[in-house]
């Protein structure tokens, strides 16, 4: 039998986790604000999320629940942490939201946390038809849609 998770996921709607008190936080919020498309956002600095969901994200991520917790934010060193479990850190995310500084968007089975505000986009079908053809070249852009079911950008690595 399949082992089902607490958080919904659906293919038509983007969840993003997110605190308003982070930077990266508020400015991914606003791109979505700016597509036609459905999304959950979910602000911690409001509501909370459960320790299980927690602990799904992180596996689902690939990394242990102390691995979302951005430790530039907490107020103690490094050696302070080096012996903090699971358990630790979900009480540190559930006092203080900013610790999770980089939002966790999640649609279907893909869940990423999220470095840099346009990253987003890759959640979302794009398409780039016309991109290198222009007037100035004396060629007519041609905005026809070249791509069927993509939602992904390419990045240089």
């Amino acid at each position: 039998m399949k082992n089902m998770g607490v958080i919904a996921r659906n293919d038509k709607l983007l969840t993003l986790i997110y605190s308003s008190n982070t930077r990266v936080g508020t400015h991914t919020l606003s791109y979505l604000a700016g597509i036609d498309e459905k999304y959950l956002a979910i602000d911690l600095a409001k509501t909370k999320v459960s320790d299980t969901q927690w602990a799904e994200i992180a596996e689902a991520l690939g990394v242990k629940i102390g691995d979302l917790v951005d430790k530039r934010e907490l107020e103690i060193d490094d050696e302070s942490t080096a012996n903090f479990g699971s358990n630790d850190w979900l009480k540190i995310i559930q006092n203080n939201d900013s610790v999770i500084s980089r939002p966790i968007a999640i649609k279907g089975k893909r869940t990423k946390q999220i470095d840099n505000p346009p990253e987003i986009l890759e959640f979302f079908e794009v398409d780039s038809a016309g991109l290198e053809q222009s007037p100035s070249n004396d060629t007519d852009p041609d905005i026809e849609r070249k791509t069927e079911n993509e939602n992904f950008i390419e990045k240089n690595n």
